[in-house]
């Protein structure tokens, strides 16, 4: 039947010389979102952009690369159920892993699948891949941890050839625009995908990321939902790489200015 796991297995896989990646791409579950919607609330979204989004927490709350809250740990325990429930009706599992460096994403990729695939012996290590993280600059929320940091945390884990020690793309001063963001999830995927031969790719990382992959992909705009999970079939062909070509991107821009005091709340 057309658009069942029978199908992509059998038919679609067996046609002829095509090569195709099967990419279920997972919207890591509830962190930063539970932690700044109650910022975002109490301070407002103005003054939030200009001054508290810039600051790694408020005394109370610490929202730089956020860890998992317990609803998101929750929800991560329901898309492995859900894993679960979709073997059954005969997923292929996937063959190799990637994650954002992010914490947020690391942990939902690691609750989905420890006791599925991570906890057999021929499953290979997840790769940590610096270029899948969300949207660079301002946000702390965006600012990855050191490399030592992550590696103890997620000791199951290897990084990709290259990753350095400190985080070489945030910046307090300027945020990256959409269009630029596509451009570097694009190379993310072309990475991956003239590098590794298996079919079947899962690659968890953020809601941004994730829409820029699906941008470069050509495929229509879809709004993943926190925890959620889109799986992509994708053509690949391997093509001489064209004369560059100039390109106009759009500027980085800046944190707004704050209008009132940010701190003179009572």
């Amino acid at each position: 039947m057309p658009g069942s796991w029978i199908y992509i297995n059998t038919s679609l896989l067996d046609a002829g010389n095509l090569m195709l990646g099967i990419v279920p791409m997972n919207h890591h579950t509830a962190s930063h979102s539970q932690l700044l919607t109650p910022a975002l609330e109490f301070y407002g979204t103005p003054l939030w952009d200009c001054h508290w989004s810039l600051l790694d927490g408020n005394g109370t709350s610490v929202w730089a690369d956020a860890e998992l809250t317990d609803i998101g740990i929750t929800e991560a325990q329901k898309v492995n159920l859900a894993w679960k429930d979709q073997i059954k009706a005969g997923v292929p599992l996937p063959e190799s892993y990637y994650s954002s460096p992010l914490r947020r994403a690391a942990s939902t990729l690691e609750i989905t699948w420890k006791d599925i695939t991570l906890d057999k012996d021929k499953t290979p290590k997840p790769i940590i891949k610096e270029k899948l993280r969300e949207t660079i600059g301002i946000h702390t929320c965006d600012r990855r941890s050191p490399k030592a940091e992550i590696a103890k945390k997620f000791h199951e884990f290897v990084f990709e050839e290259g990753f350095v020690e400190n985080d070489p793309y945030w910046t307090l001063e300027w945020r990256e625009p959409n269009d630029v963001r596509d451009v570097r999830l694009g190379e993310a995927l072309n990475d991956i995908l003239a590098n590794d031969d298996s079919t079947y790719i899962s690659i968890t990382a953020h809601s941004g990321a994730i829409s820029s992959m699906l941008q470069v992909l050509g495929h229509r705009p879809f709004g993943l939902q926190t925890g959620g999970m889109i799986p992509v079939v994708v053509k690949v062909e391997f093509v001489p790489e064209p004369e560059p070509t100039p390109t106009s991107l759009s500027p980085s821009y800046g944190a707004p200015s704050c209008t009132v005091n940010p701190t003179g709340m009572v």
